[in-house]
């Protein structure tokens, strides 16, 4: 290992070096002023945050490395979408076993196995490096999780920046795919209708996002458009076959719900017949108590898959009264988490965004002791062990100079229809949110692509 390599990688974790490849910023083609001007240009309208520190490369993982975070991803998938089939015969029963409300899912098609083809089709975990390496903190399944648009610009960005060719698999390109298979399996035309909301989005580069989406399902054969609700009605082409048989759902429901924004032109469409991919019961999975199903282990696991939950999901349970085993030793829960609120993290079981999520060490005693109390009597959130991230180094840059810090990315591989889609992470350049949750919406992280090396 060069000496330039050893200082680069000075205090990250193993699973970030190999030694076998220079320090990425070695390899840097660019100036900081012309880094820093190129990140603007091409990102502009593609929801990456542009303030502060920007990054002046990618984070570049070993080869092993990158396969492992969709692996897990994916087999971590697997068991969660099993443990929710587990509990019940039919989408309505299951969503009543975690607790949710009916009036929260209200685009359930009805079409149960249909709901159950496609309900995991598109997922995006996060995942953070502990002393045992990957650790799933939560999933987001559904159409409109944060990374495809912002992770398929940035790794264009790298592509430019340096003399080495890193590799990263293409989210927006993973995502034709698994729609592609849809319409082979099913016999669909290739023409989508993409249905979301531009909202309060007023300058025109904000949406360049939309007309990226629509690219790339065009360059693969397809007819493809954007709507908004209230055009999705008319462009169905009734009467006579649907124009566009598959829709992508880039909404959420809650977050239309909260805008005012009707639905019922999209239960119209899919009373209509169109396929509105990925479906609301895909919602069901992102619920973080079928994630602490998975941690306590059910009947049906293997021995192998107990294994890769144990290693790789931290201990999560959810706030429901009783005993229960934290590092071999039996505690009642609900004191185990008040005692001890420097080891656990308490998340509502239905949320986004790092929104209405607490870390114990970061939060005030009589906070953590009303939250907790809370939790346990609604019974609709989870606790789950915390887990120390580990660092390693980046280049950033603020457009004059460069400098390199050390940083603790929560990493997040995407899945489309089980095929590797691209990795983002999240980071803080500087001084970490004082609540210790790594978020760009609630608390200015900043974003960034994972790629390897070709």
């Amino acid at each position: 290992m060069s000496s330039s390599t050893a200082s680069a990688q000075a205090g990250s974790h193993p699973w970030f070096t190999d030694g076998e490849h220079p320090d990425p910023a070695s390899l840097r083609l660019l100036s900081a002023a012309e880094t820093h001007e190129l990140l603007h240009r091409e990102l502009a309208g593609l929801s990456v945050p542009l303030e502060g520190p920007l990054p002046a490369q990618p984070f570049v993982v070993p080869q092993r490395s990158y396969d492992e975070l969709f692996d897990v991803a994916r087999t971590l998938l697997a068991l969660v979408r099993r443990a929710v089939l587990a509990l019940g015969g039919g989408w309505p029963e299951r969503a009543e076993a975690l607790g949710a409300e009916p009036g929260d899912y209200p685009l359930l098609s009805g079409l149960d196995h249909t709901e159950t083809e496609y309900c995991s089709m598109m997922a995006r975990p996060d995942i953070v490096i502990g002393e045992r390496g990957p650790q799933l903190l939560e999933f987001n399944v559904s159409g409109t999780f944060g990374g495809p648009n912002e992770t398929h610009g940035l790794s264009a960005v790298w592509r430019r920046t340096h003399s080495e060719r890193f590799f990263g698999h293409d989210p927006l390109a993973a995502r034709v795919r698994a729609f592609e298979d849809v319409c082979a399996s099913r016999g669909l035309p290739r023409a989508i209708a993409v249905v979301g909301s531009l909202g309060d989005l007023l300058d025109t580069a904000d949406v360049r996002f939309q007309e990226l989406e629509l690219e790339q399902f065009r360059r693969r054969g397809f007819t493809a458009d954007f709507f908004e609700p209230d055009a999705l009605t008319e462009a169905l082409g009734r009467p006579g076959s649907l124009r566009y048989p598959l829709g992508l759902r880039n909404f959420a429901p809650a977050d239309w719900k909260e805008r005012g924004i009707s639905m019922e032109p999209v239960r119209d469409a899919q009373r209509s017949g169109m396929l509105l991919l990925p479906p609301q019961s895909s919602g069901l999975l992102a619920n973080k108590k079928a994630l602490a199903l998975v941690s306590e282990g059910r009947p049906w696991m293997t021995r192998a898959e107990r294994r890769i939950a144990d290693r790789h999901l931290p201990w999560t349970r959810i706030t429901l009264p009783g005993r229960t085993a934290w590092r071999g030793e039996e505690h009642e829960l609900v004191r185990l988490v008040l005692d001890r609120p420097e080891r656990f993290v308490l998340k509502k079981a239905i949320g986004m965004m790092g929104r209405e999520v607490l870390v114990g060490r970061h939060t005030e005693p009589v906070d953590w002791q009303r939250a907790v109390q809370a939790a346990f009597v609604s019974g609709d959130s989870v606790v789950q062990e915390y887990v120390e991230a580990a660092t390693c180094p980046l280049e950033l840059t603020d457009g004059q100079s460069l400098y390199t810090a050390q940083v603790a990315p929560v990493l997040s591989p995407m899945l489309f229809g089980d095929r590797p889609g691209g990795c983002m992470a999240r980071y803080y350049a500087a001084k970490p949110a004082a609540g210790g949750v790594v978020s760009v919406s609630a608390y200015g992280a900043s974003e960034n692509a994972v790629l390897t090396w070709a």
